[in-house]
């Protein structure tokens, strides 16, 4: 396939300054990249441009401008491409500011005006990898974790809808992974045969390279792909925790999201899963049991100590029995974040016919769409509802 132009582009720059301009330009000419643009602008403009066109490998933003920096390199980091490495410009000297923004992943933090020298080091090393560290300042993709509290409340039709607006209506790079390598029905949402190779890389991690992960991976559309397998009933498995880290690091750098369909049972394989995932969305039904494991689950979860979400949603929702949506929350210190309603007819359509809700219009789309937007991090400005409320708004029983 021939490279486009702009796909050619390595780096672009965004800088307010025009002694910055120079600065650059001529900073990039001594070091011999040649398929790069220098424009006039900030991150306001980075995020625009980028919304209508994919994101070089190498970006150089100007952030002085902005009131609330570290906000907007979340919605720049939205619309730009896995794997990019990004060098802030701006005016203050700011420890604090600068830590921040390290956190973000931010290969680097330079004030204007910018001195040729320190330009030309820090871009040898974003480019080059000429000091060591610099996998660590790359941006990488978000690994969702979907996981059922209890078998059979939708995990699967969940988590392929989930994926399929994301990369349909949001436009982003997603891959979905069935990770159960016996019965997964990932590929019968969307129609599709499974491939194979998945158990090799979970048995046999040292196996698995860029290459190997391009095999893997089936594509639903330009922005979708999968990865799944099915091995035969009597086949043992030895799986090893480091073939789900090293799989998951090549796809982060691939892939905006990552979607994990986590089966519903404890073994080496779902609790590394849900040990990597950065969010993990928990799907419930309205039982005693789904209360109870649905508590076991989220303290599974946290247990790591680290700083990651849990989105708990309450699926197939007929309206408020003998147990109350706040017997829910107080009995896992959790609230219920999205409520899906309940309907016989569309999950079994999904499957049956292998079509997915994106760019669908009824209830059940637009609960996943709000979940989607959840784990963007898109905030409306609506006024908020009870969950109770809201779901009966939008069936349109009240």
């Amino acid at each position: 396939m021939p490279v486009s132009k702009e796909d050619s582009v390595q780096l672009i720059a965004f800088l307010q300054r025009d002694e910055d301009v120079d600065t650059v330009n001529e900073a990039l000419k001594g070091i011999n990249v040649q398929n790069s643009e220098v424009n006039k602008g900030g991150i306001a403009e980075a995020i625009h441009v980028f919304m209508h066109k994919k994101s070089p490998r190498f970006l150089i933003v100007d952030i002085s401008k902005s009131d609330l920096p570290l906000s907007d390199l979340a919605k720049l980091s939205e619309v730009c491409e896995p794997g990019i490495s990004v060098l802030t410009i701006g005016l203050k000297n700011d420890v604090g500011l600068y830590r921040n923004l390290m956190k973000l992943g931010i290969f680097e933090y330079l004030v204007s005006p910018l001195f040729p020298d320190i330009l030309i080091r820090t871009l040898k090393s974003m480019i080059f990898g000429e000091e060591k560290g610099k996998e660590a300042h790359t941006k990488f993709g978000k690994v969702i974790a979907v996981v059922g509290a209890r078998g059979g409340v939708g995990t699967t039709f969940i988590a392929t809808n989930f994926a399929a607006i994301l990369a349909s209506e949001k436009s982003r790079r997603a891959v979905i992974m069935d990770l159960d390598l016996y019965l997964g029905t990932v590929p019968l949402y969307f129609d599709l045969k499974p491939s194979y190779g998945l158990k090799e890389a979970f048995e046999d991690p040292e196996r698995v390279d860029q290459v190997f992960i391009e095999r893997l991976l089936t594509s639903i559309n330009e922005r979708l792909f999968m990865i799944s397998t099915e091995e035969s009933l009597d086949e043992p498995l030895k799986y090893q925790n480091l073939g789900v880290e090293t799989i998951l690091k090549y796809l982060s750098k691939l892939f905006h999201y990552i979607v994990i369909d986590v089966p519903h049972c404890c073994n080496e394989i779902t609790q590394a899963a849900l040990k990597n995932a950065d969010i993990m969305i928990l799907v419930a039904g309205s039982s005693i049991s789904d209360l109870r494991d649905t508590a076991r689950l989220i303290q599974l979860f946290e247990k790591e100590g680290m700083e990651r979400r849990v989105i708990v949603v309450m699926n197939k929702f007929m309206g408020e029995g003998k147990i109350k949506l706040a017997d829910f929350e107080e009995n896992f210190k959790h609230k219920i974040d999205h409520i899906i309603p309940y309907d016989s007819l569309i999950p079994m359509e999904s499957i049956t016919y292998g079509q997915t809700l994106a760019t669908e219009n009824n209830p059940i789309a637009e609960s996943i769409r709000s979940i989607v937007e959840d784990v963007q991090g898109v905030q409306k400005s609506i006024q908020k509802l009870s969950k109770l409320e809201s779901f009966l708004k939008m069936i349109k029983l009240k």
